[in-house]
């Protein structure tokens, strides 16, 4: 049976997921409906559902369209429900099986209250928690300390070949935040010139590591960020006030 992740861009910078295994598929995050239903046909799939990383009106927005058209239930985190409703709430579910597709779920609240990552074989769907070179906002119903606990517990334990696969493409502006930080971090330098290079051919950033992440990211790096923190006058008194004071740096910027 083949498997298939496939990437679709929309608006200006968010990303919609096929996930198929043979086939039984899934859409995730179809906030166009219109290119979602494209995908669809082009890999000649019927999608058993629609799965959501968070509730976030980008993300979630095409569900409606995209279930009246394909027939198919809405699933995700009950806590998001405020901005969607789903069909089937995934709160306390670690495994989502469709057909022959299992996704892992995690929870991971921060961004939203009823965020998830969603694992598949070797690909990790991070929706608005974590961004190539960054970490999502907490400013729409979010919670810092929260999405903190989320990066030190449940994403810190994941395997580190896992391949990221964002609900945004914000590394061009991620990235050079994280370089005015660490000056001298190589991980992070080539990974922009290698998203930088890709934009100039008119092309998709390939999907970076978890690993690659841990060393260029961040908000994965926190505890070797203390000094660059304590230079600009943040409290760094551990891991979680320096993930919280370095989100909060980052809005700013």
């Amino acid at each position: 049976m083949s498997a298939r992740l496939l990437r679709r861009r929309y608006r200006q910078d968010n990303y919609l997921y096929l996930l198929a295994e043979g086939e039984d598929a899934a859409l995730v995050d179809p906030g166009d409906p219109g290119k979602a239903l494209a995908l669809c046909r082009e890999a000649g799939v019927r999608p058993r559902a629609i799965v959501h990383t968070h509730g976030h009106a980008d993300h979630s927005g095409g569900s409606d369209e995209v279930k009246a058209a394909l027939g198919v239930p809405v699933l995700g985190h009950g806590a998001d429900a405020g901005w969607y409703r789903p069909d089937e709430d995934l709160a306390g579910r670690g495994q989502l099986a469709l057909g022959a597709l299992r996704i892992r779920l995690h929870h991971v609240p921060g961004h939203t209250p009823g965020s998830l990552l969603l694992q598949w074989g070797g690909a990790l769907l991070t929706g608005d928690t974590l961004f190539w070179g960054g970490c999502g906002n907490c400013r729409h119903g979010g919670d810092p300390a929260a999405l903190a606990r989320s990066f030190l517990g449940t994403i810190a334990a994941l395997d580190g070949a896992l391949q990221v696969h964002p609900g945004h493409d914000y590394a061009a502006q991620n990235l050079p935040f994280a370089l005015a930080l660490e000056p001298g971090n190589e991980a992070a330098r080539r990974r922009l010139e290698e998203v930088q290079a890709a934009r100039a051919a008119g092309s998709e950033p390939p999907a970076s590591t978890l690993a690659g992440e841990r060393a260029a990211n961040p908000f994965l790096r926190v505890e070797a960020l203390g000094e660059a923190l304590a230079s600009r006058g943040l409290v760094t008194a551990g891991p979680e006030a320096a993930f919280v004071a370095l989100r909060a740096l980052r809005d700013r910027s």
